[in-house]
């Protein structure tokens, strides 16, 4: 999806990549933010470089309706799209001379079976990212067996509700529990690298959500989990 108009006003320019075709994004800028995967993808590996900005990618669709999302309607459905090659997003990358190649939704995940293809042809100093909300589709075991293989990639796995109460509240449908733990059950099962984020929970419902985890999968399920505030950002008005 290339950055729509509402996003835009919210983005540097000197950030807008290929005419806005992708991004830049540091997670760290003006003294850091809410998101910690560089941290943690360094504390991981051993690996000293920084992993702070990143070349974003917009993926069509999503099954979720987050009325905070400011990615917009517009840059997840409605807006224009271009069908890009693995290799032209490969050789875009590269050229953006960043280090961390970012998936991002909408849901990234709805294309999770082509993420072998993206893998495959990363040199093995670059970092591939990318985000799970377990409700996209069912992950098939055998993909996620595949993404595995690969040791620098890092995911993170978005949880919007501890209920369905607070799920639909927040992403404004209902919560396919079915699914949901179907999915999980076979990130954990396969070992996929990935940590855990807690959207726009209360503190409360982040507590008993943690234990449910730690009851199935146990203590370290939990390892450089971090919760995350819900922002209205100023486009969106």
């Amino acid at each position: 999806m290339h950055l729509c108009d509402r996003q835009l006003r919210d983005v540097n320019p000197s950030d807008i990549l290929n005419n806005g075709l992708y991004r830049r994004c540091d997670i760290y800028k003006g003294g850091g933010g809410y998101d910690k995967f560089s941290d943690i993808y360094k504390n991981r590996t051993g690996q000293v470089k920084e992993c702070n900005e990143q070349f974003v990618v917009q993926l069509k669709g999503c099954p979720l309706r987050c009325p905070y999302c400011y990615v917009t309607e517009d840059g997840v459905h409605k807006g224009s799209y271009s069908l890009i090659s693995t290799e032209r997003l490969i050789k875009d990358f590269y050229d953006s001379n960043l280090s961390v190649l970012h998936l991002m939704g909408g849901a990234p995940a709805l294309y999770i079976n082509y993420w072998k293809e993206i893998l495959e042809r990363l040199e093995a100093q670059f970092v591939f990212h990318s985000d799970l909300l377990l409700v996209e589709n069912e992950y098939s075991k055998r993909t996620i067996e595949e993404l595995v293989k690969y040791p620098n990639s890092l995911y993170a796995v978005s949880i919007k509700g501890g209920t369905n109460e607070e799920f639909k509240k927040n992403t404004g449908v209902n919560l396919n529990e079915e699914l949901f733990w179907k999915n999980f059950d076979i990130i954990v099962d396969c070992k996929l690298p990935f940590y855990i984020t807690f959207t726009g929970m209360t503190g409360e419902s982040i507590k008993l959500f943690k234990n449910i985890l730690i009851q199935r999968y146990g203590n370290h399920i939990l390892d450089d989990s971090f919760s995350i505030n819900l922002i209205n950002y100023e486009a969106l008005k």
